[in-house]
């Protein structure tokens, strides 16, 4: 058996503590580097003033103190070191084979999803966004390009939303790039601002989070970039996330993996395209390959044991009846009689919305609306897909029909201030988030919010506070 440290040597809950963190993270890569995990722990615990690991596992299992606790430890035992440009012959095959590719299928629709799954302290999206601006900016003039990154450390995540990074971290970036796409102040260089607008940033446990999700604007990409990351997971979990990016991809979408993590048994349902120095990997245009169960539970009904009591306080009067909302007839004269043929049902939405095919996902949700206006989740669908098709106004409105039609509907409050955030309007983005957490305040954290595809009360509270948080500290 591998030695630990003196300090947790002969612990008998160490175990414990090892599997929690290893289950939770998938990071396997400590399954026999006892010696640096526990020492990592060790730093930890003396932060808590704990000294034994049965207690720190009763402070991690913690219902309120818990999940704080867990990010810190996560940020200790994660690895976020990467620098801008990491592996210069993946952005030349960014360049040359796969941007041209998305971009001539994309034409009709003018679209360009990018995830970066993984991202550490967000120098790989921002690299990302320079290749995009600098050198295939012609291609795509009036696109709505999107590039999203997620990662398990809130404190890198944190790093990535300042935009500013050390010397170290520019140690692959040209001169000209660095003057052209950075200010620089002593020792520090921040992103400029045309470099960030594409870009946005999320959190997201690859393992324990669903994955794809319309809810949490993780589906229906063209690119996916996972580099550095399931080297350090087990083969199972790796063959599980790799059928999950490919669920995330619209057809002919791309995957682009690190130098380290090519294990072609992992990756029999792609196409594989050789490029100089590396492999990419290809979704099949023609829906070939195997689809597992949809794990978006859209149109499940509410999970039981979840509640929303009354709230401490009223919710901000200035959601009422949506804009245009008919005035003149009574509510059940929107929902007319069922036609003969099968209505569409949400599953279809999300079907569409994960092959990218927005247009049919809009269609379905206009269709269910024409069916019961009164559906609140429905409208709710409908301006998540609205929102991907950059009609924001539209969304917008859908949002509030929602949460006009169900008033602790809680999802529709987040995402509402989530749109009106993304969109200059910070007073009224942060009088929503406030809303969320009115309706949240007297759920246990531990409970699942409905159709919120497995997001716990607890993690939404924290998602809508740090956002409220940036918004104050900002005004």
């Amino acid at each position: 058996m591998p030695l630990v440290p003196e300090g947790l040597a002969g612990d008998p809950h160490y175990p414990a503590l090892k599997e929690l963190l290893v289950e939770s993270t998938g990071l396997n890569y400590y399954a026999d580097k006892d010696t640096d995990l526990a020492r990592r722990l060790e730093r930890r615990m003396r932060v808590t003033g704990i000294r034994d690991c049965a207690s720190y596992l009763q402070l991690l299992r913690d219902p309120v103190r818990g999940a704080p606790e867990r990010d810190e430890l996560i940020a200790e035992i994660t690895i976020g070191e990467t620098y801008f440009f990491r592996h210069r012959e993946h952005f030349d095959a960014l360049r040359d084979v796969v941007i041209p590719d998305i971009v001539s299928r994309n034409q009709s629709k003018r679209t360009l999803r990018i995830w970066s799954a993984g991202c550490a302290n967000g120098s790989e999206p921002y690299s990302t966004a320079i290749l995009l601006k600098r050198e295939l900016i012609a291609p795509i003039p009036g696109w709505n390009v999107s590039i999203l990154g997620t990662d398990i450390n809130r404190h890198c995540l944190a790093r990535a939303r300042q935009g500013r990074y050390e010397e170290w971290a520019l140690r692959s970036t040209p001169d000209n790039v660095r003057q052209e796409c950075f200010s620089n102040s002593g020792n520090a260089w921040t992103i400029a601002a045309p470099y960030r607008e594409w870009v946005s940033f999320q959190y997201h446990n690859l393992v324990d989070d669903s994955f794809p999700s319309l809810v949490n604007n993780l589906s229906a990409f063209d690119l996916i970039v996972c580099r550095n990351v399931m080297i350090y997971f087990g083969t199972e979990l790796m063959r599980r996330m790799v059928r999950q990016f490919h669920e995330c991809l619209v057809p002919g979408g791309w995957l682009l993996v690190g130098p380290a993590e090519p294990n072609m048994s992992c990756f029999t349902a792609f196409r594989t395209v050789n490029a100089p120095g590396l492999t990419l990997y290809q979704k099949p245009e023609d829906g070939s390959s195997p689809r597992p169960p949809a794990v978006f539970p859209i149109n499940l009904p509410e999970v039981p044991g979840v509640s929303f009591s009354p709230l401490d306080r009223p919710l901000d009067r200035s959601i009422e009846r949506p804009p245009d909302w008919p005035m003149d007839r009574p509510l059940d004269r929107l929902t007319a009689r069922a036609p003969a043929s099968v209505p569409p049902t949400l599953a279809d939405v999300r079907r569409h919305a994960d092959q990218g095919d927005w247009l049919k996902a809009v269609q379905c949700c206009e269709e269910l609306l024409r069916q019961d206006g009164l559906n609140a989740r429905a409208h709710f669908c409908h301006a998540l897909v609205l929102e991907q098709t950059a009609r924001h106004t539209e969304a917008e409105r859908s949002l509030r029909c929602a949460i006009y039609l169900d008033r602790k509907f809680v999802l529709p409050h987040y995402y509402l201030a989530l749109l009106l955030q993304s969109h200059g309007d910070p007073r009224r983005a942060m009088r929503s988030f406030d809303n969320t957490l009115d309706l949240l305040r007297s759920c246990p954290d531990s409970d699942v919010v409905p159709d919120a595809d497995g997001i716990t009360v607890a993690e939404l509270k924290k998602l809508a506070q740090t956002h409220l948080d940036i918004l104050r500290e900002r005004t």
